[in-house]
């Protein structure tokens, strides 16, 4: 898998490991536990440094971040006239661990799961990840003395039970819920580890219930991870080839700062026709600067002849590329969605990394405006079933709504 292709991949749910005020309220404390808690070394920064980096992480997020109207609509919160109140709370950090839960905190006011700042433990991770690729934003002199790191891939100990990208618990699970009429698969990650050997077992599973009326694939949960996961599933089940358009917008000129961030095939938004530009928000024509069609195409494998029905279950908590497996699910007619609406932000271009100058700290951006295929922003109306129930998972199916519904339909 060459550079571009694994990186683009690297599409991933990841949150910081502890709990954080939300930065909405008026007045915010910030204590912090001892700088090694969280994976970084105390240098004991100057209020000046705090402000600088501050001020360089907020212009760079005002000129690249894409849902600054989307936050106003869906949470009320004005992110960029919030600067005073921000700066406040840098000003009032006595040491490094305080500014680095400050920062944190105010990334978490944009509500959206793919901007966060990374803490020892996710930049260790990701080192991990894109070696031997390389990286420069995580080889950043500073960043690296921040996350006390001095580049020994083999010396990284993660933590196995937060650990997304190299877990090895099962994803999968497969059973038959009414013998020789519906059977079930429960995907709880699109685990990049494990999409050879579940593919295997996918085969085999669906071989079994090929002459089956209906087949639910449960994804509640699910955070995402890679797309050939879900993709394999989607090749055993069609007959035919299915392909979805969608559209991405994108503002700024960080992209352009290092190749792994660019995006192929963009082009200005100058070159869209006046009557396609109409069809999307306002935002779209005011605030950003190029834009990509993507496409998402599924082959079938050839190797079974599903006819039964699939019924794909959703939650809040499908992301990124379990939210692509949901909208394209819905938009291509492969499945019939039971639950309640996703998580959204349905990426096709990597997700940009930026370190702060001063700190070294490590902030992970959403850098993509997604479109659905009815014009809507992705991440403000996600993707919204056919058949709306409690989505809360129950192990006893007979009490499961989401089930029940298949069932029923």
């Amino acid at each position: 898998m060459d550079k571009k292709r694994f990186a683009s991949k690297c599409v991933i749910f990841l949150t910081i490991l502890f709990t954080l005020v939300a930065c909405s309220n008026e007045e915010i404390t910030i204590t912090a536990e001892d700088a090694s808690v969280y994976g970084i070394v105390e240098t004991n920064m100057s209020i000046e440094e705090k402000l600088e980096d501050f001020e360089y992480m907020y212009t760079l997020l005002e000129e690249n971040y894409p849902f600054f109207e989307v936050n106003k609509r869906l949470h009320n919160v004005d992110w960029l006239k919030n600067k005073k109140k921000y700066e406040n709370i840098i000003k009032n950090t006595k040491n490094d661990a305080e500014f680095f839960l400050a920062i944190d905190c105010i990334l978490s006011d944009l509500n959206n799961p793919h901007t966060h700042v990374f803490n020892g433990e996710v930049y260790k991770r990701f080192y991990k990840h894109f070696h031997p690729y390389e990286h420069e934003v995580l080889n950043y002199e500073k960043s690296m003395e921040r996350y006390d790191f001095d580049g020994n891939v083999e010396k990284i100990k993660l933590n196995p039970n937060s650990d997304f990208l190299t877990s090895h618990d099962e994803v999968l699970e497969t059973k038959v819920l009414i013998e020789d009429e519906v059977a079930y698969m429960k995907i709880s990650s699109m685990s990049y580890n494990h999409i050879k050997e579940d593919y295997k077992k996918v085969e085999a599973f669906l071989k079994e219930v090929e002459d089956y009326d209906k087949l639910i694939i449960d994804i509640r949960g699910n955070t995402g991870g890679f797309d050939d996961y879900w993709k394999n599933i989607v090749g055993f089940l069609i007959d035919d080839t299915l392909k979805v358009e969608y559209y991405s917008f994108y503002r700024g000129a960080y992209r352009d700062k290092y190749d792994l961030y660019a995006v192929p095939f963009s082009k200005p938004l100058a070159e869209l026709d006046g009557e396609n530009l109409d069809k999307f928000p306002a935002e779209v024509k005011e605030d950003f600067d190029y834009y990509t069609k993507n496409i998402v195409m599924v082959q079938p494998w050839d190797v079974l002849d599903f006819k039964g029905k699939v019924y794909l279950l959703v939650d809040r908590y499908v992301f990124s590329s379990a939210e692509k497996f949901a909208s394209f699910a819905k938009d291509s007619g492969f499945a019939t969605l039971i639950g309640e609406p996703t998580g959204g932000d349905r990426v096709f271009s990597e997700i940009p990394f930026a370190y702060l100058p001063n700190s070294g700290l490590i902030i992970r951006f959403s850098a993509e405006l997604g479109i659905n295929v009815d014009g809507t922003i992705n991440m403000e109306t996600k993707t919204i079933p056919h058949i709306e129930v409690d989505a809360t998972p129950n192990e006893d199916f007979n009490k499961d709504k989401c089930i029940q519904a298949a069932l029923e339909d």
